[in-house]
C-alpha cells in the first residue's frame, strides 16, 4: 500500500493515514487502499477493533483537492454522480461493519477527515486536534452522512453553526460538545486509545457488536420499539457461548475467554 500503513496490535488493527505531506488528503487511490484494509480486517476473526488515525500532524486535511480540480475539468454529470455515490459508500461501509471502528484523531480533521471520524463508532482526540466542516468555504456541500450524524452528536444549533460558519472546533470544545468522547496528550494518544481498544477487544463479542448495531437504530424507534430491540438482544445473548463463558468465569474468579 502506498497511502496507507496497516499493522496489528493484539486484536486491533491499526489503520494509518500516510500521506503527512499533503496532511494526508484522500485521493482515489486512499479510498481504494481503506476498503482493502477494511475488507482484510474484516474477514480475520482475530481482529475485534479497528482505529484509524493520521501519519504526522493531521488526522486529514480532506480530500485532494487538486486532484478533484483536475478530475473536475473532464467531468460528465454521470462520472460525478458514480464518484459521489463511491464516496457515500464509506460511511454505509462503516456503520455496517463488523468490528468496532475508532478514530484517533491527531491534529486537524476536515472534510472527509472529520466526516470518517464521525462515522466511527468512537471518536478519541489529542489535545492539539481540530475538527472543521469547511465544504461552504470550497463551494462544496457536506457528505458521507454529516447532515445525519453531526446534529445526533452535538445537536442541532451547534451542528448548523460549525456546518455555516466552516469554523474549526478544538478538541476541549469538541469534548464539552460531545463529538468526541475522550481527549489525551498528543503524546499518549495512540498508546492510549489502543488501551481503550484493548478494552472493547476483550469484552464478549456478541454483545458488542449487537450494541455497536442497534444503537444507531434507537434514533428511529419510540420506547416500546428500543424495549423490544433490547428483548431481541438478550435472547441473542442467551443464545450464545459469551454469556455462559462470562459466568463461568464469574464463578471461577478468573478473566473471561471470549471467542
Amino acid at each position: 500500500m502506498t497511502d496507507l500503513k496497516v499493522t496489528r496490535e493484539g486484536t486491533t488493527t491499526l489503520i494509518t493515514f500516510d500521506r503527512p505531506e499533503v496532511l494526508n488528503a484522500f485521493r482515489d487511490n486512499t479510498f481504494t487502499e481503506l476498503h482493502a484494509a477494511l475488507d482484510e480486517a474484516g474477514d480475520d476473526p482475530a481482529v475485534r477493533v479497528v482505529v484509524l488515525t493520521g501519519a504526522g500532524r493531521a488526522f486529514s486535511a480532506g480530500v485532494d483537492l487538486a486532484e478533484t480540480r483536475a478530475q473536475l475539468r473532464d467531468a460528465t454529470e454521470e462520472t460525478t454522480l458514480a464518484r459521489l455515490t463511491a464516496f457515500q459508500d464509506v460511511t454505509r461501509r462503516l456503520v455496517a461493519y463488523p468490528k468496532t471502528v475508532i478514530s484517533a484523531v491527531n491534529g486537524i480533521a476536515v472534510g472527509v477527515g472529520a466526516e470518517l471520524a464521525i462515522a466511527s463508532d468512537l471518536r478519541i482526540a489529542g489535545a492539539s486536534a481540530e475538527f472543521a466542516f469547511m465544504e461552504v468555504r470550497r463551494g462544496l456541500y457536506p457528505t458521507n452522512g454529516v447532515l445525519f450524524f453531526l446534529p445526533r452528536l452535538v445537536g442541532h444549533g451547534r451542528a448548523m453553526d460549525l456546518l455555516l460558519s466552516g469554523d474549526r472546533l478544538p478538541a476541549a470544545d469538541a469534548l464539552t460538545a460531545g463529538l468526541v468522547s475522550r481527549v489525551l496528550p498528543d503524546d499518549d494518544l495512540i498508546d492510549g486509545v489502543l488501551a481503550v481498544a484493548e478494552t472493547i477487544g476483550s469484552a464478549a463479542p456478541v454483545p458488542v457488536g449487537l450494541i455497536k448495531r442497534d444503537l444507531g437504530r434507537t434514533w428511529n424507534l419510540d420506547l416500546e420499539g428500543v424495549l423490544d430491540l433490547e428483548v431481541h438482544g438478550s435472547m441473542a445473548c442467551m443464545r450464545s457461548h459469551d454469556l455462559a463463558e462470562g459466568l463461568d468465569a464469574f464463578a471461577e474468579k478468573r478473566a473471561p475467554d471470549f471467542q
